[in-house]
């Protein structure tokens, strides 16, 4: 009997051997595969990310030239009216020795 109960628990011992380096293993397997998950998400980010940045800074350029473009239109119309006004020089002149020369 004794040495049947040496061979149960010799059996027991390989049981938990295989149990073991199948545990082993698949812990191995989740490591690789979590690993290219990584990869893969690392990739897309990435990807994803750059075509972002591309889009956004396209139309950040887009935005600023229609605001210097905007800008410049409002400028040399503000010149021109300006320049269109109709200097009164003598009552210019009057209205400053009137401020200035008040007495």
């Amino acid at each position: 009997m004794a040495g049947q109960e040496a061979d149960i628990i010799s059996h027991l011992l390989d049981v938990e051997g295989n149990a073991t380096a199948i545990l082993t293993q698949a812990s191995e397997d989740a490591e690789k595969r979590i690993a290219a998950a990584r990869a893969q998400a690392d990739q897309r980010f990435k990807t994803e990310y750059d075509e972002l940045i591309a889009r956004l800074e396209k139309q950040y350029a887009e935005r600023t030239a229609a605001a210097t473009d905007s800008y410049t239109l409002a400028v040399s119309a503000y010149k021109e009216k300006i320049s269109a006004a109709v200097k009164d020089v003598p009552a210019f002149n009057a209205l400053l020795d009137a401020l200035l020369f008040k007495q």
